[in-house]
């Protein structure tokens, strides 16, 4: 039997949510397991004392709810219903997802292969005690759910919001563009300098093995990126999708991972170059952001 291009659409969108939800099933199953006392996966006496403190319970549950709030959304934006809803109540969630899962989908592939190239015996966990296979499974999970959740929101977008698509994003008044690329392009930059200078140069804590500080760098990549590409006028004029893509990408990495790198750091040390950085880069990536949908919003959202 032949399926209609509507038909072929709803097969996708309900497999890539099965997916989406399948992937979240190992992260959840720890969080329970790490919020129910046990140790599992946590390889040091150290981890599972770190793991038990107040700010780790706490993160742990706000993370545990995101996860949650990650398949909700990818839900939403599989069915009909998600076109009759206000705008923000999807673009909110689904931009800060992008912002929060967009470096490990990019970087954490690209990062396991430098390791793997360049022969290092660094693990790959994030310094907190976890085993490298927990750190791949939760984080692995992570990739896939952040390509489901693409693919969902790029699917809903193309189809609400064609005019945008078709044009590409537009610059902001030149003003906000000034005002906004020091902070933008400097965090930018400073991110692979943190990755080959490590705490020494006020980066982020945790980050030691090779795939960790790729991340870091691919991370520096996409702020820049988001910055620039809505000024590339004739990269928008040629494709306009793809420019769309990039700047939504890159303003959200822009203005979380700052934040999300502070809320991470390990043990809570947090230097304050790296809290300047994130505190700045946040507010400067808001701004842009907002400037940009402002500009790209012939019709109202």
């Amino acid at each position: 039997m032949i399926m209609n291009s509507t038909s072929r659409s709803r097969v996708l969108r309900t497999t890539v949510v099965i997916v989406a939800v399948v992937s979240c099933l190992p992260y959840l199953i720890f969080k329970l397991a790490w919020l129910s006392g046990s140790t599992i996966g946590i390889t040091s006496a150290e981890g599972a004392a770190t793991m038990n403190d107040a700010r780790h319970v706490i993160g742990n549950y706000l993370t545990l709810v995101m996860d949650l709030l990650a398949i909700v959304l990818a839900v939403v934006l599989a069915r009909p219903v998600s076109h009759r809803l206000p705008a923000w109540l999807l673009l909110v969630p689904a931009w800060g997802a992008t912002g929060l899962l967009a470096p490990i989908v990019l970087g954490l592939p690209a990062g396991l292969l430098v390791q793997l190239v360049t022969g290092t015996d660094a693990p790959v966990g994030s310094g907190d005690g976890l085993g490298g296979g927990v750190f791949a499974i939760i984080y692995g999970g992570f990739g896939v759910l952040g390509c489901c959740l693409a693919v969902l929101v790029l699917l809903h977008a193309m189809d609400r919001w064609r005019h945008i698509f078709a044009a590409g994003p537009r610059p902001t008044r030149p003003a906000i563009s000034a005002i906004c690329a020091v902070p933008l392009l400097g965090y930018g930059l400073a991110l692979p300098v943190w990755a080959v200078a490590g705490t020494e140069a006020g980066g982020p804590t945790g980050f030691e093995s090779p795939a960790q500080r790729t991340v870091l760098v691919i991370t520096g990549l996409l702020v820049m990126i988001g910055y620039v590409t809505p000024l590339a006028r004739g990269f928008v004029a040629r494709h306009p999708g793809w420019a769309v893509g990039a700047t939504w990408t890159g303003c959200g990495v822009a203005t979380l991972s700052g934040p999300t790198f502070v809320a991470l750091s390990h043990d809570g040390v947090v230097r304050v170059p790296l809290l300047i950085a994130a505190v700045v880069s946040a507010a400067a990536g808001l701004a842009y952001s907002i400037a940009l949908l402002r500009a790209a919003r012939p019709a109202p959202l």
